[in-house]
Parts: structure tokens; sequence; C-alpha cells
């Protein structure tokens, strides 16, 4: 069986927050170190870390000593041109399940990823969602062929993407909380320290 590859989303200029979310800690530790080490629990590889250019040193840094992950730069805020970018750093394998985590969000659980992953494994599908009380979240896991529009300039987002193959869709229900929880705003992340 193919291992899933990853793309950790983290090229946002996190103007709301105040600073890229790639670097807010939690809990002692950087949020794009907290989901480089969850998705390497669940052995992804190769991980693709898609950062600003303005923060490549920084999280260079974070993540140092990390196996199988290649950091990329990529200077716009738009989610598909980092998309598009990650995925040209994913060798081309056998229609692999990648998953795409965004450090706007808490990692998911180890049995959370698993699930998905195994999910988006069966044949008929193309790509598993978790839900968590009946909200909708991340991570996203897609098989390869369906992400290649990203590769070929699509315009729409991924959003737009799954939607388009919803018949194709398996939706998950996951006791983790985490996969609801997003933050743009220092006020998010204060009511997720529990401030």
């Amino acid at each position: 069986m193919t291992a899933a590859a990853a793309i950790v989303l983290a090229a946002g200029e996190g103007r709301r927050m105040g600073g890229p979310k790639a670097l807010l800690v939690l809990d002692g530790k950087p949020l794009v170190r907290w989901h480089v080490e969850r998705l390497l629990e669940v052995d992804c590889q190769p991980i693709i870390v898609v950062v600003r250019t303005s923060i490549l040193g920084k999280v260079g840094e974070v993540l140092n000593g990390l196996s199988r992950v290649l950091l990329v730069a990529c200077d716009t805020s738009s989610m598909a041109a980092s998309l598009s970018i990650g995925l040209e750093h994913v060798p081309r394998s056998q229609d692999r399940p990648i998953v795409i985590s965004t450090v706007d969000s808490l990692p998911a659980q180890r049995s959370t990823l698993h699930l998905l992953i195994a999910a988006a494994m069966v044949d008929g599908v193309q790509v598993a969602t978790p839900r968590y009380c009946g909200r909708g979240g991340h991570p996203v896991v897609a098989r390869e062929s369906l992400l290649q529009v990203f590769r070929h300039g699509y315009a729409g987002t991924l959003r737009d993407l799954i939607r388009s193959v919803d018949a194709e869709r398996c939706r998950l229900d996951v006791d983790d909380a985490a996969v609801g929880h997003d933050f743009d705003t220092p006020a998010d992340l204060a009511a997720l320290r529990g401030e």
C-alpha cells in the first residue's frame, strides 16, 4: 500500500491574527510543528509544508530534526496557488491519498487521520472529510488524481472542487473536536487556550 502524502498549508499572512499562524505557539509548540508531528505519527510521506518566504528560515528552525519534511516557499494568500505549489513537490504515484492540513486549525487526532486516509482509499471515493457534531472541518484527504486540477491552473477553491465530486465524497462522523476548530484572530486563539 502506498503511504499517504501530506501538504500543510501555512502560507497565509495572518493579518487578522497579527502574524503568521504557522508560528503561533500552543502548549509550548508552534502550530506548524504540531501539524507536522501528527502527520509523521500516521506515516505520511512526504510532508510538504508551504510557507511564505519571509518565515521560511524560522519554520525551518521549528521543524529542525524532523524527517520526510520538505519546506516550499509560496508568497500568495491563495489556497489554490499554495496547493498547486505543494503538489509540484509530491512525487506522482498510484493515485495515493493526500492529506491537506491547514495551520489555522488544530491538528486532527491520529485516529481521525487514519479513518480519513482509509476512507479515501476505498474504490469510488475521491475525497474524505471529517464531521464533528454535524459540523465539517479539516483536514481533507483527497485522491491525488482529483487534486491534479490544481497543477493545471484550477481557478476554484478546494471547497469548490469537493462540492463538484459530492457523490464521491465520504463524510466521516468523528469524535474529534479539533476538526471543527479554526481561528483567525487573537481572540479565537485565546478561547482555544482557555484564556
